[in-house]
């Protein structure tokens, strides 16, 4: 009897465990777990929990706009290290084993035109924002940023030169070719 009761009480704590870890997290909006996807715009989702409310919105703006910067260009350095040394005589030996691992995510973008489309107030009084980007705004930065340098523009002249002296010598010495017989 005692083992039956037991054997109950173990299955009653694992299904209470599972019915527990499949639930929604609490307090944390759906974009949070599922942004949107779409193909005109780049979302991301920031957090931020300050003693004032209009810091909160601050620090959780910045870090969406830090998320979408992330999705854009991200550079990511990594480094591992794995050690291991065994001294000792016969069977008095000790092996002394270290690893590292170190890895560094670095973003650097500038964003214009990141606008919040929804923000929410968790239980802790810290605020959830999903954010915005259209595709066509970055793009359109980006083409303002290229800065055309001489040497690309004089590359550019000289294909268009070599480009007019073919098409001259195509006009002015036509290639008359019989077939091999």
């Amino acid at each position: 009897m005692k083992r039956m009761l037991m054997i109950v009480l173990a299955l009653v704590s694992v299904l209470l465990v599972f019915s527990c870890a499949s639930g929604k997290v609490s307090g944390v909006p759906d974009f949070v777990l599922n942004p949107p996807m779409a193909d005109d715009v780049i979302y991301g989702v920031g957090y931020g929990n300050q003693s004032k409310l209009s810091l909160s919105k601050t620090v959780a703006e910045t870090n969406a706009r830090a998320d979408i910067a992330r999705q854009i260009a991200t550079t990511i350095q990594a480094s591992v290290t794995d050690y291991a040394q065994e001294a000792g005589v016969d069977d008095n030996t000790q092996l002394i084993s270290f690893v590292e691992s170190v890895t560094r995510e670095i973003t650097d973008q500038k964003l214009s035109g990141a606008k919040p489309v929804k923000f929410e107030q968790d239980d802790d009084g810290g605020i959830w924002v999903l954010m915005q980007l259209d595709k066509g705004a970055l793009v359109a930065a980006a083409e303002k940023a290229f800065v055309r340098n001489e040497d690309a523009a004089f590359a550019e002249f000289k294909a268009a030169d070599a480009l007019a002296k073919l098409d001259y010598q195509l006009e002015h010495n036509p290639t008359v070719s019989e077939p091999v017989k």
